[in-house]
């Protein structure tokens, strides 16, 4: 009977993996660094007005390429997603249109959100975008799903890893050292401070005095997460305001709740590097990365 219930708990483990999750893409940022940047290097014009127009997820990689956003879907399909749903900014009926087609071409499921930016020039933050999408899909407060940025290529190794664990709500912790990136790129993301595989403490935005603190130096978190709707929606809702920043933020979302159980938020601990599109030098890279 012992033999029975194992097998039987084992199949529902991964019945629950093998099932079709969701994953939010955010995709409704100002841009703002990529428009303020500048650049030597050799991109076309349609690439160079593209990266002071439009959002970071809809920027071509080259001329004889599709948008970024595209290349994290196809990692997203190869990991076994199929439902997307795209968090998208105010006069974003081009990117709609693309993704539409996406739909079609890819055979996947696309579903849209529209961050209400409350009357203000820039969204609230990573937090309020979830929050929002949960208000409007209300059957995500129901349900596992993944969410990330739409101007990283994350590898469909690493989107797996978030999709087969079951149990608990988790998150990729990079290391810093395979990212290969400067101390100023790696203080707009969020450092991490890890116990047995579970986070303790995540530090958005972190000064470069705290990144040269080895207490946190080593793994970052890029924005990609597995959440269980019921889990995280009282988190987002009561999210406060960065009094720096002016935003909800998900790091704050995310340590509210690892203080009231710090057993809860597993990490998985990567040495890849993933392609970051911030400044319009970074188009170059992705382009020579893709090759």
């Amino acid at each position: 009977m012992f033999v029975m219930h194992s097998l039987q708990k084992k199949e529902k483990v991964q019945q629950l993996a093998m099932s079709n999750i969701p994953i939010i893409i955010m995709a409704a940022g100002l841009s703002s660094r990529m428009k303020d940047s500048y650049t030597n290097s050799k991109i076309s014009k349609d690439i160079l007005i593209q990266s002071n127009q439009r959002v970071k997820g809809f920027i071509q990689i080259s001329d004889d390429k599709e948008p970024i956003i595209y290349y994290i879907i196809q990692n997203c399909i190869n990991a076994g997603i199929k439902d997307f749903y795209f968090i998208l900014g105010k006069n974003s009926e081009k990117f709609q249109d693309y993704l539409k087609e996406l739909e079609n071409k890819l055979s996947i499921t696309t579903n849209f959100i529209f961050q209400d930016f409350y009357g203000k020039s820039k969204p609230a933050g990573t937090s309020d975008a979830i929050f929002q999408a949960l208000n409007q899909y209300k059957s995500l407060k129901k349900t596992r799903f993944l969410v990330c940025n739409s101007d990283n290529i994350y590898s469909a190794k690493v989107i797996k890893l978030l999709i087969d664990e079951v149990e608990y709500p988790s998150m990729i912790a990079y290391d810093h050292r395979c990212l290969n990136f400067s101390d100023e790129r790696l203080s707009s993301f969020s450092i991490l401070q890890i116990k047995n595989n579970f986070l303790q403490k995540i530090i958005e935005k972190p000064s470069l005095e705290l990144l040269n603190n080895n207490k946190y130096q080593r793994f970052v978190s890029m924005n990609i997460f597995s959440f269980f709707g019921n889990q995280i929606y009282p988190y987002l809702e009561d999210c406060p305001i960065n009094p720096d920043r002016g935003e909800k933020e998900i790091a704050t979302a995310i340590q509210n709740m690892i203080n009231d159980n710090k057993h809860i938020m597993k990490t998985f601990k990567v040495c890849e590097y993933v392609p970051d599109m911030t400044y319009k030098d970074d188009i170059i890279k992705i382009d020579n990365f893709l090759r």
